[in-house]
C-alpha cells in the first residue's frame, strides 16, 4: 500500500517495479550526493611532530598517512638556501635549520636563565602551493644556561702574603616599555603617546660593572626589523629613539619618547643588546653626535654610508659579555585611523578602557579563528538533510494512507 501511495504521488505513469527501482535510486542518491561532492585529501600528518634541539641546528620530523610528495620549509624563507627540504618518497619527511639561518629568533629568558631559539615550520603535501591539510608550527628550544661565576681580580700590596678575589654573579638584565607617570608596563597604546624605554641590569655588586646598550631593533610581528640604536649605542632617529641618558642608579638606562608603529600593524616588539664590561674607574658612556638639528627622515632603511656617521671609531671592545633583551609586546593604534575606536574616546578619561575593550575584540577574533571551518560541516550536515528529507517522505506517505483508509470506512 506504501508504495503505490508514493506512485500516486510522484510516479503515477510508472510501473510499479520501475518506480521501486527509482525509488531505491533516490534513497542511494541522497546518501551518496554530499560524499561525492567533497574534494579528495591528498594526504595528511600522523601524531605530533618530533623536535630535537641540538647545539647547531634544530631537527624536526613528520609521520605522514601516505607516502610525502610535497616539501617542509621554514616559514617566509621558503626559496632560500638550506631552509627548505624535499625529503620524499617514504612515509615520513623532516628538516634540519641551522640556528644562525632561516630568520631562526634567539631570545634571551631571564627566569629560568637561558635562551629560547625560536623557528616557524610549515608542512605542505603539495610540491608547490600551500593546501588545507598543511600544518604549520612555531618551535620553541630552549638552551638553559649553566650558572657563572664570575672573578674578579683585586691588585693588593707586593709584601702581602695572600691574594684576596671577589666574586660576583652574572648580572641579570631587562629591557621595560612603561608609562612615564605611572611606571607600570604598558600593553596598548596609541600612536604619538610617551612612553619611557628602560634598560635594567641587577647585581649583587653592581660597582664592578659597567653597561651599554646597543643594537636596538623594532620588529613588527612578522619579522620585518629596523634598527633604532647602533652597534655603537647611538641613536639613529631622534623622532624614533634619541641618544639613551644613563642613570638614575647603576647599571640603568632610560630614555622618553613617542609611540611610533609600522603602517598596517599593530603589533611593535622592541630588542636590545646589552654589553657588560668589567669596571675600570668611570663607567664610559657611548660618545654619539647631537641630533637636536636633525631633520624627520624618510621613512626607509639606512644605507651602510648613513650608518658610518652614527658610529664611533672603536669597534674592538666586545666587552666582556652580550646579553639580549626583549620588552612586553605592544599594540599601538593609530588614532587617525582608530581601528573601531573613535578619535574622541582616544583623547578622553576613558582612554584605557577602550584599549582594553579593543584587547578584548582581539581575544574574540583569536577564539573564532579557532572554530572548525564551515566546509568541514558541510558533509555531515548534508547527510542530515538527506536522512530528515527521506524521513518527511515516508511520514507524508503515512498521513496520506491513514486518511484514504479513513474515508474508506
Amino acid at each position: 500500500m506504501l508504495f503505490n501511495l508514493i506512485k500516486q504521488l510522484f510516479f503515477i505513469k510508472l510501473k510499479k517495479q520501475q518506480f521501486n527501482k527509482n525509488f531505491i535510486n533516490f534513497l542511494f542518491f541522497l546518501l551518496l550526493f554530499p560524499s561525492s561532492i567533497q574534494i579528495p585529501i591528498p594526504n595528511g600528518q600522523v601524531g605530533r611532530a618530533e623536535v630535537e634541539c641540538g647545539q647547531e641546528e634544530i631537527e624536526v620530523v613528520f609521520l605522514t598517512e601516505d607516502i610525502f610528495q610535497g616539501r617542509v620549509f621554514v616559514v617566509g624563507h621558503a626559496n632560500e638556501t638550506g631552509c627548505s627540504s624535499r625529503d620524499i618518497g617514504k612515509k615520513s619527511t623532516s628538516i634540519i635549520v641551522k640556528k644562525d639561518n632561516c630568520g631562526v629568533v634567539t631570545i634571551r629568558s631571564q627566569n629560568p636563565p637561558g635562551l629560547f631559539v625560536n623557528v616557524k615550520i610549515m608542512i605542505s603535501f603539495h610540491e608547490e602551493f600551500i593546501t588545507k591539510v598543511d600544518r604549520g608550527y612555531e618551535i620553541s628550544c630552549f638552551y638553559m644556561e649553566a650558572a657563572k661565576t664570575v672573578t674578579f681580580p683585586i691588585s693588593v700590596e707586593p709584601n702581602t702574603l695572600q691574594p684576596f678575589t671577589e666574586f660576583a654573579e652574572m648580572p641579570r638584565c631587562r629591557y621595560e616599555v612603561v608609562d612615564p607617570n605611572t611606571q607600570e608596563p604598558v600593553s596598548v597604546v596609541s600612536v604619538g603617546n610617551k612612553l619611557l624605554h628602560k634598560w635594567t641590569c641587577e647585581s649583587t655588586a653592581t660597582d664592578l660593572w659597567c653597561m651599554v646598550v646597543h643594537s636596538c631593533f623594532v620588529e613588527d610581528g612578522s619579522g620585518t626589523e629596523f634598527q633604532i640604536l647602533t652597534d655603537e649605542g647611538c641613536a639613529i632617529d631622534r623622532y624614533l629613539l634619541d641618544n639613551l641618558e644613563y642613570g638614575p642608579g647603576p647599571l640603568q638606562a632610560q630614555k622618553e619618547a613617542h609611540a611610533f608603529k609600522f603602517a598596517d600593524r599593530v603589533v611593535v616588539n622592541f630588542q636590545c643588546s646589552i654589553r657588560l664590561d668589567i669596571r675600570d674607574g668611570e663607567c664610559p658612556i657611548p660618545k654619539c653626535p647631537d641630533l637636536t638639528k636633525q631633520k624627520p627622515r624618510l621613512t626607509r632603511s639606512l644605507t651602510n654610508d648613513e650608518l658610518t656617521q652614527f658610529t664611533t671609531t672603536n669597534t674592538e671592545n666586545e666587552g666582556f659579555a652580550q646579553i639580549d633583551v626583549r620588552a612586553q609586546e605592544v599594540d599601538i593604534l593609530d588614532p587617525e585611523i582608530g581601528y573601531g575606536l573613535e578619535r574622541s574616546f582616544l583623547n578622553s578619561k576613558n582612554e584605557n578602557q577602550e584599549l582594553r575593550r579593543f584587547n578584548l575584540l582581539n581575544q574574540r577574533k583569536l577564539l573564532t579563528s579557532r572554530c572548525v571551518p564551515i566546509e568541514d560541516l558541510a558533509f555531515p550536515a548534508s547527510l542530515c538533510a538527506g536522512l530528515l528529507l527521506v524521513m518527511l517522505l515516508v511520514v507524508t506517505c503515512m498521513s496520506i494512507e491513514r486518511r484514504q483508509i479513513r474515508q474508506s470506512l
